[in-house]
């Protein structure tokens, strides 16, 4: 039972007449916004006792607003719905009946039930020093090979049904409105998706709060933080340190035929500033695979930057049946002999096995490395054929290095002019990331981390509405 409950056809015919210069976009979002195919989703479970809820519908149009206002604290938000009693109706209440504070943190934990609402962590302050990087720069991993173990274990889970998560209440709201954006025709059927991270400064101190008895403020005994999961991390485009989290998202960069591209939000991770978002993918792209898998959806391709060039995420992507189209850490050369070897009279054939002079093919020799083939003479094995003429290379071993190949494979050469015109797409993410700091996400100050899920999952929902507007009737 619910105290106000209020469906969305009585909720447009009881809208105030109001000025369409000041009110004309929030009205005009409000009356597309129809959240009665949400309200189960919204709606705590039945069951459940206590004193009768409020209209789930209510609070989200409350908090969607405010991310379209661009308000980033809930509590002034809240101050100024009950000030602007216009802007009360709007939302879906009188002035005397807009929900408290509490209840709209009560309405996202409930979304995204965090064990750690109220509880810090007692942990070593991390500080601010870090190594001095240029600008671009991203931090050196501190455990090598992270990517590759993250992507192989998620292959593995891959053959096994997903597991519930925390967010999947959000997850289900998101896949909701965005199956109603391809059924409206402000998404495309067919996704080139386009992945990149950004950081949530918390609003909890870098430093945390002492808890020990030890004088000045320098001592290194574990301190109390108000914001248990957030950690330092670097910012490498605006080159500072930051101590939050990272949210990472997966955008359609492809629009529909005919029409302009709208960076729309399709699934988001949220994860600790110092995790590299290479790790975050495999998890991100498989729940978003999950998620779209009966909706008729098809994904094609996997645009990202340099930072996700990992040889783990290339098998990983085309493990899942995309095409990764991935920027190179630096310009790929085509696989090529040394000067030593080509000296020597070898050349490599249509495999990439290197042939002597007298016309054998080299043999596999040693542990293969990603990207690196290493060969021997197979006259250095006891059972083959004695060679008449050996050569210089005879009795050492041939490298050769494929990486670049493998940005060949994927249909468009890397600096090809398909190429370009496929990874000019992926600025749609960038531009998806700036819609986040208009909706007034990344200047709030939370210290949880279901207050940030939410606020960015509402983000993107309200720029998915803002998007059947623009699709031409």
């Amino acid at each position: 039972m619910l105290r106000d409950p209020m469906d969305h056809r009585t909720y447009c015919a009881t809208l105030p007449p109001l000025d369409p210069a000041v009110w004309g976009d929030l009205v005009a979002w409000c009356r597309r916004a129809d959240g009665e195919p949400w309200r189960p989703t919204l709606s705590r479970p039945a069951g459940q006792r206590g004193r009768p809820g409020r209209d789930p519908v209510a609070l989200f149009r409350t908090l969607a607003l405010q991310a379209l206002v661009g308000e980033p604290s809930i509590t002034d938000w809240v101050r100024r719905v009950r000030q602007t009693p216009d802007l009360a109706r709007l939302c879906g209440w009188t002035p005397t009946t807009v929900p408290a504070v509490s209840t709209l943190y009560a309405f996202l934990y409930r979304l995204y039930p965090d064990p750690d609402r109220r509880l810090g962590a007692v942990r070593a302050p991390s500080g601010r020093r870090g190594p001095v990087l240029a600008r671009g720069e991203k931090l050196p991993p501190r455990r090598p090979g992270a990517i590759d173990r993250v992507a192989a274990r998620v292959t593995r889970e891959r053959q096994r049904p997903l597991r519930p998560r925390i967010t999947d209440a959000w997850d289900a709201l998101l896949a909701q409105v965005v199956a109603e954006s391809v059924r409206r025709g402000a998404l495309p059927a067919t996704w080139d998706l386009a992945a990149d991270g950004t950081g949530l400064v918390s609003g909890a101190h870098s430093f945390g709060r002492k808890i020990c008895a030890c004088p000045g403020r320098r001592c290194r005994c574990r301190r109390y933080f108000s914001d248990p999961t957030a950690l330092l991390g670097w910012d490498s485009h605006r080159h500072r340190y930051f101590f939050g989290h990272g949210a990472q998202a997966l955008v359609v960069a492809n629009p529909v035929p005919g029409q302009p591209a709208h960076p729309l939000v399709v699934s988001v991770a949220l994860h600790p500033a110092n995790r590299h978002d290479g790790v975050a993918l495999p998890d991100l792209l498989r729940k978003t695979q999950a998620r779209y898998a009966a909706t008729g959806v098809t994904l094609r391709r996997l645009l990202a930057d340099a930072a996700y060039d990992v040889a783990g995420l290339w098998t990983f992507t085309r493990t899942c049946g995309l095409t990764p189209v991935f920027a190179p850490h630096t310009p790929p050369t085509p696989p090529a002999l040394s000067p030593a070897a080509t000296a020597a009279g070898l050349h490599l054939g249509a495999d990439l096995r290197p042939i002597c002079a007298a016309g054998r093919p080299l043999a596999p020799r040693g542990p293969q490395r990603p990207g690196i083939l290493i060969w021997a003479c197979p006259a250095q094995n006891r059972r083959a054929a004695p060679c008449p003429t050996p050569c210089a290379k005879a009795r050492g071993r041939v490298t050769v290095n494929h990486r670049g190949t493998r940005y060949a494979a994927s249909g468009v050469p890397y600096g090809s002019p398909a190429w370009r015109q496929i990874y000019a797409q992926r600025t749609a993410v960038e531009r998806a990331n700036s819609l986040w700091a208009s909706a007034a996400v990344k200047a709030a100050h939370h210290r949880r981390r279901y207050l940030w899920y939410g606020r960015l999952v509402l983000a993107a929902i309200v720029e998915h509405v803002k998007a059947w507007g623009r699709v031409p009737a």
